[in-house]
């Protein structure tokens, strides 16, 4: 079975790792997690809804972005060469996905700081469903809302971006 980390925590394991190693001595020689997918190497091993959770995570704002947020997400759409009104309603979607995608990891952080309170553990599994759900509901979304040039694009472009991503497997 595949499991692939949430993006959050694949960032927040890279932090920690980076900190660690810079605290300690020089290696030796490095290793990579023998799990650990390098889409510049294998692409074809990242499976599309993947690339699609890890892109539209990195794209996405929150409700009321600053104008900061705005500019870095259309920096990035600028890259997908979509039309304009293609880049305003993915905008639109984007926005959806990033409510609904914080809500379900507010969610599991709740349910997972009452569990630990009881000495008891939680399912990330449940999660990883639930964020894979809205995955496919997104992208369902983006194929029926976009041109279908532009969804067309959009896929090609996310596609693509695989070859700058690297997952975990297990």
């Amino acid at each position: 079975m595949t499991r692939y980390v949430p993006a959050v925590a694949s960032v927040l394991m890279f932090a920690f790792a980076f900190g660690a190693w810079a605290q300690s001595s020089p290696p030796q020689h490095q290793h990579v997690a023998p799990n650990l997918i390098d889409g510049a190497v294998h692409p074809e091993r990242i499976p599309d809804s993947v690339a699609y959770r890890l892109y539209l995570v990195t794209v996405s704002t929150g409700q009321n972005p600053a104008e900061a947020e705005q500019i870095r997400q259309r920096a990035h759409l600028v890259k997908t060469g979509l039309v304009d009104t293609d880049q305003q309603i993915f905008t639109s979607i984007l926005s959806d996905f990033r409510t609904k995608y914080d809500a379900l990891v507010a969610e599991y952080n709740d349910s997972a700081k009452a569990a630990t309170a009881r000495n008891k553990t939680t399912d990330v599994h449940t999660l990883l469903e639930k964020l894979d759900d809205l995955v496919q509901s997104t992208r369902n979304t983006i194929s029926v809302r976009l041109s279908s040039r532009g969804a067309a694009k959009l896929h090609s472009f996310v596609v693509s971006e695989k070859k700058n991503m690297k997952v975990t497997e297990d």
